[in-house]
């Protein structure tokens, strides 16, 4: 999709999925939690280290994130939130290419190709997210509820349906 046709809808739609995926809504200009002090924890942005039933979870294994990752994900979401998708979606695989083995890459990438109408590739992209998110149960959620999205915009409400119920399973677990 060409960044210059994006439509005003389009633009909200974007900062609507980003919101969704957790890249926005801190005040203060903050960026979300996605690597805190270098070191990415493989969890959702926005989303608490425990469960809403007050049980604890096991964190994921935390590893050094590279610092050129932080900048590339904070210059995607503002490219994203610009409208300028094919920019955002190139910017991502960047990242990528540093560190394949970031769900939360993957997921922002999922993001950024519904958002560009490619849903069969936002599915694959949330699928490989879901496959590196071992564990992180609220992002493997967050991907499942983008299959469906993707899937019923493809017509095939059948697919979404179970791929809702795999999010609220994973939500639930």
């Amino acid at each position: 999709m060409n960044a210059m046709r994006i439509s005003k809808s389009h633009g909200f739609v974007i900062v609507l999925v980003w919101l969704v995926a957790g890249c926005t809504g801190m005040s203060g200009g903050q960026h979300p939690p996605v690597v805190e002090q270098g070191v990415y924890s493989g969890g959702v942005p926005g989303e608490p280290a425990g469960r809403e039933d007050g049980l604890a979870t096991q964190p994921a294994p935390a590893t050094t994130q590279p610092p050129a990752v932080i900048a590339l994900l904070d210059h995607a979401e503002a490219q994203a939130n610009a409208g300028e998708l094919d920019a955002a979606a190139a910017t991502l695989e960047r990242a990528i290419r540093i560190d394949s083995r970031n769900p939360v890459l993957w997921h922002h990438l999922a993001t950024v190709r519904l958002a560009e109408e490619e849903f069969v590739q936002a599915e694959q992209l949330a699928a490989k997210s879901n496959s590196l998110a071992a564990g992180n149960h609220a992002l493997q959620a967050r991907n499942w509820r983008l299959i469906a999205d993707a899937r019923r915009r493809r017509g095939d409400l059948a697919g979404a349906g179970a791929a809702e119920q795999r999010a609220r399973t994973l939500e639930t677990d």
